[in-house]
């Protein structure tokens, strides 16, 4: 099956601002082994920015060493403090922490997303983070996003506040690799293979979805696909860090006497301890975080080829 060349334009989200990378996920054919090409135009972006966590490590590298295939796989680093901004939005004073990349906004209704993470054995069980996303122009909730929270990997269906459940635990995570295909599709219109909207497998087999997925993804917020569609995010993102941190700092006997904070959404609002955790003195740290990921693959079709990206 022969698919369109697809590149798909990155921004690397991470600590001191927002840098432009241009990354191609190069799909001639399938099935094909999927390298995780970086295409850097523009080379004076290249980043070179290390995580606040003091250990010397780069919040996003291309990792030779550990991988599945192809040259590398991507690494990324989330330590206390490190948080990212653009014009639009400012992690650092909105109680986040984020090295994420971010792919170029695309109108395809039916999209194939495949890809395979690793997470390291030392993963705080006790935190939250997103791991991939979707996102569309001008909404605060993502489409989806793929998380580990307390030690549990869940697909949550934001635009929907569904959430599809716990997939996996930690044990069998951590220190392993974990292989994801994801079909979503975002038009109000089923495709013929499934009466679903939400097609996963993970580690080769199909999860049930039906409580999350047997209603068009984008709910009330589907005007906002007409702007530029949607953009795929991966990396390590946290938001609402705040909270953890306070819950970590009353178990060793430290209550900070924050005044709290509300953070306005379109429609409802999210309480939390700070906008500004970063500039806090916390007894405790945020445990630093480490994911890679590789074999990678953005594929539009409304067919079921699944098969094909095995």
């Amino acid at each position: 099956m022969k698919t369109t060349l697809e590149f798909i334009k990155l921004t690397l989200v991470t600590v001191g601002g927002t840098l432009a990378i241009m990354f191609a996920l190069g799909i001639a054919s399938l099935p094909a082994q999927a390298e995780n090409r970086i295409w850097t135009e523009d080379h004076s972006q290249t980043y070179s920015g290390k995580t606040q966590a003091g250990t010397g490590e780069k919040a996003y590298v291309k990792d030779y060493e550990h991988k599945i295939e192809g040259k590398y796989s991507e690494k990324f680093v989330l330590g206390h403090g490190d948080c990212g901004y653009d014009p639009n939005f400012n992690d650092c004073k909105s109680d986040r922490g984020r090295t994420e990349r971010l792919g170029k906004w695309s109108k395809s209704r039916n999209v194939w997303y495949k890809f395979s993470f690793f997470i390291d054995t030392e993963w705080d069980s006790r935190s939250r983070a997103s791991i991939a996303q979707v996102k569309t122009k001008g909404v605060r909730y993502p489409v989806w996003m793929l998380r580990v929270d307390h030690g549990l990997l869940k697909l949550e269906m934001n635009q929907l506040d569904q959430r599809c459940g716990y997939l996996l635990t930690l044990d069998k995570m951590a220190g392993k690799w974990t292989d994801v295909v994801l079909f979503v599709n975002y038009s109000k219109k089923k495709v013929k293979w499934t009466d679903e909207y939400v097609a996963l497998w993970i580690n080769g087999e199909r999860v049930n979805t039906k409580g999350c997925s047997s209603e068009p993804v984008l709910g009330k917020f589907a005007s906002s696909w007409h702007k530029k569609g949607s953009s795929f995010r991966y990396g390590i993102y946290h938001s609402y860090v705040s909270r953890e941190l306070h819950q970590k700092a009353m178990v060793v006997g430290k209550d900070m006497k924050l005044k709290g904070w509300s953070d306005a959404h379109s429609d409802k609002s999210v309480n939390s301890k700070t906008n500004d955790p970063w500039s806090i003195d916390w007894p405790v740290k945020l445990k630093i975080k480490r994911a890679w990921f590789d074999n990678m693959q953005v594929v539009r079709s409304k067919k079921d080829i699944y098969e094909d990206l095995k």
